[in-house]
């Protein structure tokens, strides 16, 4: 599959060729690193590391911190398709750093790359809190699978329960982030998320794996 052999090339290989199309119309590596940082949630010191390992695409998307939420308003085509008709969560988030990369390149405002200018703010109202966190597939008691949510939920948005828009190494899934009776070793409460086994299937990770997860509260009264 096509998509397969683009989240298999070596992030080494892709990168200069991102700074290059963009150096060859008079911008800079810093602008580019400005990019995908804004995008991903990279530094611009995690970027170099990752242009120096062994990375690949698919998984310097997937590791990715923090993808930005405005990203949806990335939108245009490249590559001969529209950004913002690509179904498969990962590949678009491809693309748009293609197409913003296109966009640096043809000399457009930093401020509008980035989706910052006034007549840039048109996404919907992010109500919620994004996560990113690395975690290890566990097995539960009675069967299935899950990841621990590192953070307090009570203490984040004043409840026990929360559904959530989440991804596992990309994959999405919309699910909730519960406590069913698991404990962290210091006693205290910890909260989960369940992941199905279609997904661990379609990522390729069973348990004791450790996987990219992101997590985005839906239903948070007390997050601001």
């Amino acid at each position: 599959m096509e998509t397969e052999k683009i989240y298999a090339m070596p992030f080494a290989k892709i990168y200069p060729l991102l700074v290059n199309k963009a150096v060859k119309k008079g911008r800079s590596t810093d602008e580019v690193n400005r990019v995908i940082s804004w995008l991903t949630g990279y530094s611009a010191e995690a970027i170099a590391g990752a242009a120096a390992s062994a990375i690949t695409y698919g998984d310097f998307f997937r590791q990715a911190p923090a993808m930005h939420p405005n990203r949806a308003l990335i939108q245009g085509t490249v590559c001969g398709v529209r950004v913002e008709t690509i179904e498969e969560p990962l590949l678009r988030d491809i693309r748009a750093l293609d197409k913003l990369i296109d966009e640096l390149a043809k000399g457009r405002p930093m401020e509008k790359i980035l989706r910052t200018a006034p007549d840039a703010q048109t996404a919907p109202p992010d109500t919620g809190r994004t996560y990113a966190f690395q975690a290890v597939i566990e097995t539960a008691a009675r069967g299935g699978a899950y990841v621990r949510f590192p953070h307090d939920l009570r203490r984040e948005c004043g409840r026990g329960r929360a559904r959530a828009d989440i991804t596992f190494d990309g994959a999405p899934y919309r699910g909730s982030i519960v406590n069913m009776g698991v404990k962290n070793a210091d006693g205290s409460i910890c909260y989960i998320i369940g992941i199905r086994k279609d997904i661990r299937a379609k990522i390729g990770k069973q348990a004791g794996d450790t996987i990219a997860v992101t997590a985005k509260l839906l239903d948070a009264p007390n997050v601001g």
